[in-house]
């Protein structure tokens, strides 16, 4: 039987003011169906996969996929760099927003081919904030924006792994076990609005039910001071975390 999460309909956490949002506020009106939207969810999967890859230095398939992105992103540059869409038609720094993107991904095109992952790490990496930057600011929400909360919310509780080595202490504990109710709220709010394709995907279902899984061995260690489960669910969350994004984010 899959195990749903639902902490964050009840659950009192003191989280930023962003968060509370996410988790409380009102239905978001999501991005509609406009010819950006798609340019854009077309070449995205491919920016994913390239981050993904030059974090586990497998270069050559990176530079594929960033390849890849770069063509999709030039076209929607070409198409739309000085004609956003209704939602974005206000925005002062839409062309400058899409040039700095398809350069930094040409940058890190450029460090890919002459084998450096990191170099292309650091060119690439701040997109996925540019992007929700771009959003934020043209009041525009996507799905992405639930799986980038997830990712901020389990930057925090991946820390931790590091950082508490002991859980005798009451107040390490309770900052455990608050952050690891935040990226559980997170996890069944992306669950919750996941588009019917995502959500019937045996793949995602499979996502969700792991992570449900490795939560209970966190809560579990948190109940029996047992830091080695703490860091193996933890670690295991991280995981569920960044695959979701590759796949799905």
């Amino acid at each position: 039987m899959r195990i749903l999460f639902r902490i964050w309909r009840t659950a009192k956490i003191a989280v930023p003011g962003f968060a509370l949002v996410i988790l409380l506020g009102p239905a978001t009106l999501f991005a509609g169906e406009t010819d950006f939207q798609t340019a854009h969810d077309n070449a995205y999967p491919h920016y994913r996969e390239a981050v993904f890859y030059t974090r586990t230095g497998n270069t050559p398939v990176a530079a594929l996929a960033l390849d890849e992105f770069v063509v999709k992103w030039s076209a929607l540059v070409e198409a739309h760099g000085d004609s956003p869409p209704g939602e974005y038609a206000g925005d002062a720094a839409w062309e400058s927003t899409l040039g700095d993107i398809l350069t930094r991904a040409e940058e890190g095109l450029e460090a890919l081919d002459m084998d450096d992952p990191e170099a292309a790490r650091e060119a690439i990496g701040p997109i996925r904030a540019i992007l929700g930057d771009l959003r934020r600011r043209n009041n525009v929400a996507t799905w992405s924006d639930r799986v980038d909360a997830l990712s901020t919310a389990m930057d925090l509780l991946a820390r931790y792994r590091k950082e508490v080595r002991s859980l005798e202490d009451d107040a390490a504990v309770a900052m455990v076990r608050e952050q690891a109710a935040l990226v559980q709220a997170l996890f069944e709010k992306c669950q919750a609005d996941a588009a019917p394709d995502i959500a019937a995907d045996p793949e995602f279902i499979r996502l969700i039910d792991g992570a449900a899984e490795s939560m209970g061995k966190l809560l579990e260690a948190l109940e029996t001071k047992d830091p080695l489960l703490m860091r193996i669910g933890i670690g295991e969350l991280r995981s569920y975390e960044r695959i979701m994004y590759l796949r799905f984010g």
